[in-house]
């Protein structure tokens, strides 16, 4: 009976935990890795062209490129803003690829990971993805090569969604002593 009274008190630090978990979860890297896949952005300077975002998905569990590979294509493509799908099979490796180029305004990294994971009941993991966006380099950059830097984005994974379950599960033990 004395726990009761202090359940309130419980609650209160419990969402404090957990609003500070969040902030410490914050950048998509963690996020992605909470989800179950290593993330990595990587910025190119391009001179000409209209910039692009690809996508790399390495996947596992394809075990042929023209059903699975089919499968995973076919899913992406459903995608609105998905412009190109291009599926990398090689006999006998561990993981394979599918090279996504998205409009990442329509369109997240963490949506094409969710759409393969859906394919036949999660047959197909994805363990990494690697998103690199083009940018424009400004005209007195041009002579320069381009380079590559590391950033840390963004991610449509919620860190809330991953630590609400704990938190129902905190919440259910302090009620039941």
């Amino acid at each position: 009976m004395k726990y009761r009274s202090y359940f309130p008190l419980f609650a209160i630090l419990a969402l404090i935990i957990a609003c500070g978990q969040h902030g410490e979860q914050g950048d998509a890297s963690s996020m992605a890795a909470a989800a179950g896949f290593d993330r990595v952005v990587k910025e190119v300077s391009i001179s000409t062209g209209d910039p692009v975002t690809m996508a790399d998905l390495k996947i596992e569990g394809m075990s042929c490129e023209m059903m699975c590979g089919g499968a995973i294509k076919k899913a992406l493509a459903k995608i609105e803003g998905v412009t190109s799908t291009e599926i990398v099979f090689n006999e006998g490796d561990e993981l394979d690829h599918a090279v996504v180029t998205y409009d990442e305004g329509q369109v997240t990294d963490a949506q094409l990971v969710d759409a393969v994971r859906a394919i036949h009941d999660g047959q197909y993991k994805v363990l990494a993805v690697i998103v690199t966006k083009q940018v424009r380099s400004s005209a007195s950059t041009s002579d320069e090569p381009s380079r590559t830097s590391e950033n840390k984005g963004v991610s449509a994974y919620s860190p809330a969604a991953i630590l609400l379950p704990s938190l129902i599960t905190l919440l259910t033990r302090i009620l039941q002593h």
